[in-house]
């Protein structure tokens, strides 16, 4: 067995009993920091003549540490007169709470979906459209965001806790983010990192309105002046601001897809008007599920909207006032996948997507 595949323990120079040519029943490695290598330094039942002692502290106080391999761990510590508890390379580390916890949450998740089975977006988005209850969808989040691991980026682990602190009741905000993350996930977006930055930028996507007058939350976008408009369209800059001022750390992407999520495919949105592949596709995703949930829900007309409505106005590219459909091609043929009225094949004896939207009606 080569040295790379052998697993090694660290002992301290003292733990090693000399002597004269002493004889030691075990090999003696040497572990160099600045190569990350083993190499033998003496060889079982070999005399540790002086030289070789010479050689050791040599080595030790350039950084170099004594090594035994694990094989022969009980043979060492007999022959040394050693416990394993005097021997710290020997002593297990506690598990940080982090990674404790992080697994609980893994195995919770992995338990639910052993109960419930696949969670199935489309037909869930079409029961929440004609239930107007959107909750399923939201603890769905919540359970995948808590087993988000917390070493992939700070943005990410403060998506796992704002899911865990927010995502426990039906309202707008969490609808954007329940509706944004599975939709990004249904165009390939599935990675822990590109997830924790969108639902973070969907957390955020409304904080700028808190900088304005109420009545640009109160008024429907289709009601208000020209003057009134261009205010309104500051409000992405006023979230960058009021994060910036807050203290807040984000990834640098968060912050693109919070600034450009009214951004549109044809170069048609703001505050930059940029087009197609200058825009962060995830900015896209956010853009189109909270658009849509704006719309249905009266915020951009000022009457509420039938799903149904919105889903024959989709397909069929109807320029219906304030409807907005220029989210690229691959969100586009996503939403329509998901919002036809097509049944769902395999869901037995549920309710079919299409009965389920006419409720909506």
């Amino acid at each position: 067995m080569s040295l790379e595949q052998k697993e090694f323990f660290h002992i301290e120079s003292s733990q090693l009993k000399r002597g004269e040519n002493a004889i030691y029943p075990f090999h003696l490695y040497i572990y160099n920091q600045a190569s990350s290598q083993y190499s033998t330094l003496l060889f079982a039942n070999s005399p540790f003549t002086q030289e070789k002692q010479d050689l050791v502290e040599f080595i030790l106080e350039r950084g170099g540490e004594l090594a035994i391999d694990h094989a022969q761990k009980l043979t060492f510590l007999k022959d040394q007169s050693l416990d394993e508890s005097d021997i710290v390379s020997l002593q297990v580390t506690p598990e940080h709470e982090f990674i404790s916890r992080q697994r609980k949450r893994q195995n919770d998740l992995e338990e639910r979906q052993k109960k419930k089975g696949n969670f199935l977006f489309r037909q869930e988005l079409a029961e929440a459209a004609a239930d107007d209850n959107y909750l399923p969808l939201i603890d769905q989040v919540r359970s995948e965001a808590l087993a988000f691991h917390y070493t992939v980026s700070h943005t990410v682990s403060l998506a796992s806790f704002l899911s865990e602190k927010l995502l426990f009741e039906d309202n707008f905000i969490n609808r954007i983010v329940a509706v944004s993350f599975h939709l990004a996930k249904g165009c390939g977006m599935d990675d822990q990192g590109a997830l924790g930055d969108l639902i973070v930028a969907a957390f955020l996507s409304h904080i700028g309105h808190t900088q304005m007058d109420l009545i640009y939350s109160q008024k429907a976008q289709l009601e208000q002046t020209g003057s009134q408009k261009r205010e309104y369209k500051k409000h992405p800059g006023l979230a960058q601001h009021l994060i910036r001022k807050s203290g807040l750390v984000i990834s640098e992407r968060c912050n693109r897809v919070l600034y450009q999520h009214h951004e549109r495919f044809d170069g048609g949105g703001y505050p930059e008007y940029k087009q197609g592949p200058f825009i962060e596709p995830l900015a896209l995703v956010l853009g189109a599920s909270a658009h849509i949930l704006e719309y249905t829900s009266g915020k951009v007309t000022g009457t509420p909207v039938p799903m149904i409505t919105v889903v024959k106005n989709l397909k069929e590219k109807y320029l219906t006032p304030g409807l907005e459909l220029e989210f690229g091609d691959t969100i586009y043929e996503s939403l329509i996948y998901l919002l036809e009225e097509n049944n769902d094949k395999g869901v037995g004896d549920k309710v079919s997507q299409e009965n389920s939207i006419e409720k909506a009606a």
